[in-house]
């Protein structure tokens, strides 16, 4: 290579990583939990309003209906406690501040929360967590989205699992369609347990993909859905 080639390349390289230095590296966000009331931030918000809590084994229940809405309950057994949050105003400020502490991963809308015996129930809708391509749907709430410029940090914060159990339910009429890193897949549902501390991750490319029941090449389907909506 001519000495004018290499100098005029070594200019180059030095101008895309001065660039790259030069631009703001944000952090990446912090975890976002699929369950957060089903984590620590359900004690510190009930301690905050003079309540202790002593949460015991807890679920959260993903429903994706067709038309791409889901619904999402958690169930937290409280071994004490559960008779102060029979107060409604109480409990749904309880449940609200664990939800901003918690930073859960779906967008909730609707949020309620009730009693059953010694379980409090939380339910909500999130709208904005499936995305439809060629028939196939995409659940993407634990979709975590990374910088697309070279040498720049951040990005999405990874989910974990929050609960001591976490499904995700296909829509009726359609079945899952892939394998999800350590979680457990069946027909209609795919099932992540969480560890001691509920603490664990859900893998960042995480796209759950429901195929209608006896489609042709399931697999190519979605592969080519999440092809289409950038995944």
């Amino acid at each position: 290579m001519p000495a004018r080639h290499r100098l005029l390349l070594a200019l180059v390289l030095v101008s895309v990583v001065g660039t790259a230095v030069a631009a703001p590296a944000a952090a990446r966000e912090p975890p976002r939990a699929a369950c957060a009331v089903c984590t620590d931030a359900l004690d510190d918000a009930a301690a905050a309003a003079g309540v202790t809590l002593d949460p015991g084994d807890s679920t959260m229940v993903v429903t994706v209906a067709e038309n791409g809405s889901t619904r999402w309950t958690a169930r937290v057994a409280l071994a004490s406690g559960a008779d102060r949050l029979a107060n409604d105003s109480l409990r749904s400020a309880v449940v609200a501040d664990a939800m901003d502490q918690g930073r859960p991963a779906a967008t909730p809308e609707d949020v309620s929360s009730r009693l059953d015996g010694d379980t409090l129930v939380v339910s909500y809708r999130d709208t904005d967590a499936v995305e439809s391509e060629v028939g196939v749907l995409l659940f993407t709430a634990f979709h975590a989205s990374d910088p697309v410029r070279p040498f720049v940090a951040g990005g999405e914060g990874t989910v974990f699992v929050g609960a001591d159990e976490l499904v995700v339910r296909a829509p009726e009429g359609y079945a899952v369609s892939g394998r999800y890193g350590g979680a457990a897949v069946t027909a209609d549902a795919v099932r992540w347990t969480g560890d001691a501390a509920g603490e664990s991750s859900i893998d960042r490319s995480t796209a759950v993909a429901f195929v209608p029941d006896g489609a042709w090449f399931p697999r190519v389907r979605a592969t080519l859905a999440r092809l289409l909506v950038g995944l």
